[in-house]
């Protein structure tokens, strides 16, 4: 009986289970926020494949079980899941899921949302400094940002790189932007771990960057490192190895034909019978080596990130090398409801081997002592020391100039903040950090008496220097905020002091063995250390006001007080006004089908300068001699005062079609008024140059950002972000006493750029080469102030000959995923420029016993010849002067990066206890599409974001990289 029964109350369980998940038909509608239909919404019973999509009035029929859920997706909208719970009638209401508009952007002291921006930012997200063969992490900005200009000085390991934001803003005041690293400031940001960085975000108009004063005259660049997150611990793990070359090589003179040369100069001996191959064994392969592991996570009412790293980059010419060890924390704790503490620190300690490059071989290129040194020669003598080239006089091999001497650099950089907040309520809020910003370097060089010339001409070189430099912030900002219904403020105001500490001490030493080759007391150089200290006293203060999300509008206002400029002249003044309107919040767009947010914004401010005159220019300066005496170098100036620029931006930001094109649009026009340039004073005077406000310069362009989500499906997603910038760059006035700036010295030639009103900086200066006389083979150049002289080189002739302002730069990104594979691929182009390529004067110069290119085996050769390469002209630069011939177009395409991956499904991490596991592999600089004949387009001897832009001279030229990683989270 107890079975009987048993079996039928299984059997009534089991019809009351069976009628509780019957089949129910379910009808319903889908529609948006503004209560349009959206027809194409996936309609789907969740954990089955039973689905069904709404109509063109966004209705759907469906069967589902009466106790199933209901999953609502579509492109561009939150995904919903709504219960049926018997119901047969459902209808949906789906949000926008535009991640892009709802992003926390960074600002200065502060953050916002993107769709509430009133001026013109842009970020850098981790994603883009992932998996990249750089030692300097600002190098992945490059094309990923309209209006910035990335720049690498070399390819050296742990070269410096030039960011200018929408253009150059002064001649001889710094260019360079601010970088504020979790709020510590600094004027660099090159020894930071790229895998430290969450994001970095670039205030590039006035408005923005006002906030910052006279530090932001040249845009701010916000990084914020990584933090951890309440929840379970997180570790991670990323490595990656892999090698560089160089991506292409110049064809120079083998034996027979370096001989044929050196004997139509006159020489009678060629250094040997060798065919060495100078760039084989100069250019080698570069090996590149990364590893990193993080810690984070979150405790009762804190947080904290923890990493260390390893980066080592031996460079493609040897000995270049950098090792780099890096640590970086970033916590947070609540001690109590009104009360948070917090701290960060970076710590950064470096090695590096340098090689010489930047130069001839006469003045200890490595680069150009490649392309120049005879084939003839070996690298050594019998007697074991390197050789030198025959017939010049004692250079050395290019070996000789990488291996000859120890060249080595010691860094150690640590930046650190400690803060506290103090919450009165929960709208108002006061903190205060105190941050330090440290750097201790040391520079040694040593040469024996035996194995190059330079060392046997001074029996042994030792030289070293000591940098200690050390800057300290104290910010006390209180903030407000307040939303009462539809309307949204906030306030902030600050204080904020910052001092600095510099100091620099070096020493040299030679002789340290007599004629005869014993050993002796060294000459010790006279030398004298240098210390220099300023502080900077700042105000500041903030209001921002949205109404409805519609109407917005920012005011920004800085007082800063340097002293770097006497007393009445200390403080600058620095206001910023921007607003923006929603035009998709109101009424008339309501009900729109393709624009999803249309935003016109506007914005004018005004920023300062005191960056590169020095510390004391405004004061009376006595230098000292070798005799101890003292001798006025600098005649006090207490008019000196702030470089001031100001900049008036208008923008657009469009998305349309559920978010799936993206749009934004700037125009700007910037000023810059009092300059600061040293001005070369009145040879009566007895001073050289010395620091003035004097002229104005300006910029002006347009900037466009289109993003797209090309194709996006479960499987398979293609996005495009695409970016295109244009700047007009232009010196309006010098002063009524400087006609012209020279820049850019050449040796023994002129200088190639000179700076004059109406002309852009970057302007190369010279002779118009017109040809060669088939008659006597010499160059022959233009009669442009048209006096007749035609047979020889008239300095009246000189004129400009081209610039290096790009006319456009532009960047492509297209990320590409197929289930668990991804492919990115980056291309990076300039576009208009030109350099000049001094390195051809060395190697198609044909003045003196160095090796040339093959270009001069067309070179005149008898009378009546016509061709372009002039005759060889033994120690003359006639044939060779500053000119036209050695301009050329730097305009390139780059494929930048591109990375393809497979990350691993969850069942397989769960099997292995993970959270991730990356596999990839990175190209880096592989391909590229130039006209320009020197090693690589990318290069600059000087600074490239200041007035002698624009020339290469045996510049350490950018690598191509392949490399290999993984990405492991636990």
């Amino acid at each position: 009986m107890r079975k009987k029964f048993t079996l039928l109350m299984v059997f009534f369980l089991c019809a009351v289970s069976i009628s509780m998940a019957q089949n129910i038909t379910v009808t319903g509608q889908v529609k948006d926020q503004k209560g349009l239909p959206l027809p194409g919404v996936s309609v789907k019973v969740k954990g089955t494949n039973q689905g069904a999509s709404t109509s063109d009035n966004g209705a759907f029929t469906i069967s589902a079980p009466n106790n199933s859920t209901l999953e609502f997706s579509f492109i561009g909208y939150k995904t919903i899941e709504e219960a049926v719970n018997n119901r047969t009638s459902v209808n949906i209401t789906m949000s926008d899921d535009n991640q892009q508009l709802n992003e926390v952007v960074v600002i200065g002291y502060g953050t916002t949302t993107k769709k509430d921006l009133t001026t013109s930012v842009v970020s850098v997200s981790s994603k883009d400094l992932e998996n990249q063969p750089i030692t300097n992490p600002l190098q992945a900005i490059q094309g990923r940002a309209a209006g910035v200009q990335v720049s690498s000085q070399s390819g050296k390991p742990g070269a410096g790189i030039s960011i200018s934001i929408r253009g150059n803003t002064s001649i001889t005041a710094s260019n360079s932007p601010l970088y504020v690293i979790d709020g510590v400031t600094s004027r660099d940001a090159s020894f930071l771990n790229a895998n430290d960085i969450e994001s970095m975000t670039i205030l590039k108009d006035a408005s923005a960057a006002a906030i910052y004063g006279s530090s932001g005259a040249n845009g701010v660049v916000l990084i914020t490192t990584k933090k951890g997150s309440a929840g379970k611990l997180k570790v991670a793990f990323n490595a990656f190895t892999g090698f560089s070359n160089f991506w292409q090589k110049q064809e120079v003179l083998n034996n027979d034909q370096y001989i044929g040369l050196m004997r139509e100069l006159g020489y009678t001996t060629f250094g040997g019978n060798n065919n060495t191959d100078w760039q084989k064994e100069t250019f080698g392969t570069g090996t590149q080596n990364q590893y990193q592991a993080s810690i984070s996570g979150g405790v009762k009412g804190g947080q904290y990130y923890f990493s260390t790293g390893y980066q080592q980059d031996k460079g493609v010419v040897a000995p270049a090398k950098l090792d780099r060890l890096t640590a970086n924390f970033n916590g947070s704790q609540n001690i109590t409801p009104w009360l948070k503490l917090t701290g960060n620190a970076v710590l950064t300690s470096s090695n590096s081997i340098d090689v010489g490059d930047n130069s001839s071989v006469s003045r200890g290129g490595v680069i150009l002592g490649a392309l120049t040194t005879p084939p003839t020669i070996g690298i050594f003598e019998p007697n074991g020391q390197y050789t030198t080239i025959p017939n010049a006089g004692g250079w050395d091999n290019p070996l000789a100039l990488a291996f000859g001497s120890n060249n080595k650099n010691r860094d150690f950089r640590f930046i650190g903040a400690f803060g506290a907040q103090l919450n009165f309520t929960k709208d108002l809020f006061f903190k205060s950090t105190i941050s330090t910003n440290s750097r201790k370097n040391f520079y040694r060089y040593f040469t024996d008496n035996f194995l190059t010339t330079y060392g046997r001409q001074e029996r042994g070189v030792y030289r070293d220097n000591t940098t200690n430099d050390q800057v300290w912030l104290n910010e006390n900002i209180l903030n407000y905020t307040k939303n009462v219904g539809k309307n949204a403020f906030t306030a902030t105001g600050g204080y904020t002091i910052q001092s600095s500490d510099y100091r620099y001490r070096n020493n040299e030493q030679t002789r340290f063995y007599d004629v005869a080759g014993n050993p002796t007391a060294p000459s010790v150089a006279l030398t004298i250390p240098q210390r220099a200290q300023w502080t900077k006293q700042s105000y500041l203060a903030r209001i921002t006001y949205a109404y409805d999300s519609k109407y917005l509008f920012s005011s920004n206002f800085r007082a800063d007080g340097s002293s770097r400029f006497a007393k009445e002249n200390r403080f600058g003044y620095f206001p910023s006004f921007s607003a923006g309107w929603r035009i998709s919040g109101e009424n008339f767009m309501k009900d729109s089908k393709t624009i999803n947010d249309l935003k016109l914004r506007g914005s004018w401010g005004k920023v300062g300068n005191d960056e590169g005159i020095g510390d004391y220019a405004y004061l009376k300066l006595y230098n000292v001699n070798a005799q101890g005496e003292y001798n006025l170098q600098n005649p006090a100036n207490d008019n000196l005062s702030w470089e001031k620029t100001t900049q008036t931006n208008i923008g657009l930001d469009l998305s349309m079609f559920n978010s799936r094109i993206t749009f934004t649009a700037d125009a700007y026009l910037k000023k810059t008024n009092d300059l600061l340039i040293n001005v070369q004073l009145p040879p009566s005077s007895g001073f050289g140059s010395q620091a003035y406000n004097v002229g104005s310069m300006e910029n002006k362009g347009l900037e466009f950002v289109l993003s797209t989500k090309n194709y996006d499906r479960e499987k398979f997603k293609w996005t495009t972000d695409l970016n295109f910038s244009i700047n007009r760059n232009k010196v309006t006035d010098l002063g009524a006493t400087t006609q012209s700036l020279n820049f850019a010295g050449i040796y023994e030639r002129d200088d190639a750029v000179r700076v004059v009103a109406g002309k852009p900086l970057g302007s190369f200066y010279g002779y118009v080469y017109t040809g060669v006389n088939p008659a006597n083979g010499a160059a022959q150049y233009a009669d442009t102030n048209g006096n007749g002289i035609t047979g020889s080189a008239d300095p009246g002739d000189r004129t400009f000959i081209g610039s290096a302002q790009p006319k456009f730069i532009y960047g492509i990104t297209n990320n590409l995923t197929y289930g668990n594979w991804g492919l990115n691929f980056f291309f990076q182009g300039v576009q208009g420029s030109e350099l000049f390529n001094a390195s051809r004067i060395d190697i198609e110069g044909m003045f003196d016993s160095k090796n040339q290119s093959v270009a001069v085996l067309d070179r005149w050769t008898t009378p009546g010849q016509v061709t372009n390469i002039p005759k060889a002209l033994r120690s003359s630069s006639e044939n060779s002067l500053t000119s036209s011939r050695f301009v050329e177009n730097a305009s390139y395409l780059r494929l930048k990066t591109t990375t393809l991956s497979y990350s691993f499904g969850q069942s397989v991490l769960e099997k292995l206890k993970m959270s991730k596991l990356t596999l990839f592999a990175t190209g880096y600089n592989l391909l590229t599409f130039t006209k320009y004949s020197g090693l690589d387009p990318e290069v600059n001897v000087n600074n490239a974001n200041g007035p002698s832009m624009g020339v290469d001279y045996g510049t350490y030229p950018q690598s191509r990289s392949l490399l290999f990683g993984i990405n492991v989270g636990f």
